[in-house]
């Protein structure tokens, strides 16, 4: 690397080599912080759903609930457009976001603590062994350990890197005087929050400083600055999230600014107090010297600043999550509602693609939406066959309509979600999804076409189908109804003995369509024209109701599936 940076200009210094150096180890880093974090979602992601639903009145598991999905992710980015997505759906509340936000910062404060450690010896056998996990081992959760492990080494590598390049800058007295200004802490938060809002990555901020202080380019009070306004930039990106939402959802990212913009403020006046209480209890190196005593030390007091920023703003703000939400609300007032049609998702939002399992819920909340409304036209639609007004059967034809506009929406959020790296049972969830969706589109179908054209036909030709209804044919018609309602239920709640039920239940109203056929067969004579159409109308009737039960079958087996794979 020494080549590679040799004097060539008359400065002293080969200014673009170290500029290449520099943004190759940012390169580097921000690949490595890919893979960790892609490796950890895919370890952690199960695991995600039951720390959300920590959520409770409790603000403090709120706040241990955002810390621990934010270490999880890696991310406070991610997990802030995550909140956004969730108020969005109105699966939270701003009240439960207010204190997932704080505790996502404290979350966020574990990579800097991971990237201040000195593993230049260990980056090579990371790297090897990362690759070795991920390229070559087939099992599932070695393979993503295996990512991990080889986006740490690419993490190192590149704190390495961009830490070779400013190496020959502790000489160049135009960058330290730079340096040196960034002790205005004014200068600082800007340089930060500007710097942090291109890149997305707060970490990636903290990366720089880490190298430059690890030079002894960078003082602490500098350091302290730039970490201040990294915290005010990556707010951006939440902002950018809620963007075209609804007000709720922008209300989370105001949040998260404005508990980030007031932590700041607080403290801007105490930074000298910041860096010497930092100093205090960060470990000391009084055997070494200069330059070699700051690079073993100051990589642990800029992560422990970080560190003390986010758990003391949080410690002081927490106490006010209701003040801090009713000031985002009065910043971005509720906007009037406008009522949603029914072939427009209400769960389904592009911040849990992100994370496949959240997004894999998110589905499975849309198809119990779905199921309900599939349901609601089978029970309309078995009374109007038989008395429904022409009117009704129209409206019923634009119900229909609706439900195969929100399962085309589900069927396109699964295609984004096949897009994103999944683990193998994630991906046979997906396909368990599809599966679902198409059966509960083929039920709907079946009453958009073929009973709807059983009730015009009744209407057009003056049939009456009332007077075969009898205790038998209602029985059947009831069985068939009640088992499309629990297929539907474990959609949602997949309970084994409730599968079994639906899957079980074929035989029996086999049976009861038997007895039904039986019975118009009794009541018609076949004698006259008009018993002949009445006659193969009921057919058509009972054959649709068993396709339904066919269809209801197929859902309980594929949920039932999916669940034995998830166990």
């Amino acid at each position: 690397m020494t080549d590679y940076l040799a004097d060539i200009d008359p400065g002293g210094l080969n200014l673009v080599g170290i500029f290449g150096l520099l943004i190759g180890g940012l390169a580097l880093f921000l690949l490595g912080l890919e893979f960790l974090t892609g490796g950890l979602k895919a370890i952690a992601g199960s695991r995600l759903q039951s720390l959300i639903g920590v959520l409770t009145a409790n603000r403090f598991r709120g706040m241990a609930a955002g810390a621990a999905v934010t270490a999880l992710l890696n991310s406070s980015t991610i997990t802030t457009v995550l909140m956004v997505g969730f108020v969005s759906a109105g699966l939270m509340t701003l009240a439960q976001a207010v204190p997932m936000i704080m505790g996502a910062n404290i979350g966020s404060t574990i990579t800097a603590q991971i990237i201040a450690f000195d593993v230049s010896k260990l980056t090579p056998f990371m790297l090897a062994i990362g690759f070795l996990l991920h390229a070559f081992i087939p099992r599932e959760l070695l393979r993503q350990i295996g990512r991990v492990v080889l986006g740490l080494g690419l993490l190192f590598m590149g704190i390495q890197l961009m830490g070779e390049a400013t190496h020959p800058l502790r000489t160049f007295q135009p960058f330290i005087d730079a340096m040196q200004d960034m002790r205005n802490p004014f200068v600082g938060i800007i340089v930060g929050a500007v710097f942090t809002a291109i890149v997305q990555s707060s970490a990636a901020t903290l990366a720089i400083v880490i190298a430059l202080s690890g030079q002894g380019l960078m003082p602490l009070e500098a350091a302290i600055a730039l970490i201040l306004g990294a915290n005010v930039g990556t707010c951006g990106t939440a902002l950018l999230a809620s963007i075209g939402k609804t007000a709720e959802a922008v209300q989370v990212g105001i949040v998260h600014l404005i508990f980030n913009v007031v932590g700041v403020v607080i403290a801007l006046f105490l930074i000298p107090q910041m860096a010497e209480f930092v100093h205090w209890i960060s470990p000391s190196h009084p055997e070494l010297q200069g330059v070699a005593r700051l690079a073993a030390e100051a990589p642990r007091q800029v992560a422990n600043v970080h560190t003390l920023f986010s758990v003391a703003n949080t410690a002081l703000l927490i106490w006010f999550t209701g003040p801090i939400a009713r000031l985002a609300q009065f910043i971005v007032p509720k906007r009037a509602q406008v009522a949603k049609r029914d072939g427009d998702p209400a769960y389904l939002d592009e911040s849990s693609l992100t994370v496949p399992t959240l997004g894999l819920q998110r589905v499975r909340m849309e198809l119990t939406r779905l199921g309900e409304q599939v349901l609601d036209i089978v029970q309309r639609g078995s009374q109007m066959v038989s008395n429904g007004t022409m009117e009704e059967i129209n409206q019923m034809l634009d119900r229909d309509k609706e439900t195969d506009r929100l399962a085309v929406e589900i069927f396109q959020y699964i295609g984004q979600l096949s897009q994103v790296q999944h683990s193998e049972e994630e991906g046979q969830q997906l396909v368990g999804y599809t599966q679902v969706a198409s059966n509960l589109e083929s039920i709907s179908g079946i009453i958009g076409t073929t009973l709807m054209t059983v009730g015009e036909q009744r209407m057009t030709q003056q049939i009456d189908l009332l007077r075969l209804r009898d205790a038998a044919t209602t029985q059947f018609g009831e069985a068939v109804i009640r088992n499309l309602a629990q297929a539907i239920r474990t959609i949602e709640n997949p309970d084994p003995e409730a599968v079994a039920q639906v899957v079980d239940a074929k035989a029996g109203i086999e049976k009861l369509a038997a007895t039904a056929r039986q019975v118009v067969l009794a009541k018609l004579q076949l004698a006259d024209k008009t018993d002949v159409v009445t006659f193969r109308l009921a057919m058509d009737v009972i054959e649709q109701g068993r396709q339904i039960t066919q269809f209801a079958r197929a859902i309980a087996k594929n949920v039932g599936a999916l669940h034995s794979a998830e166990a």
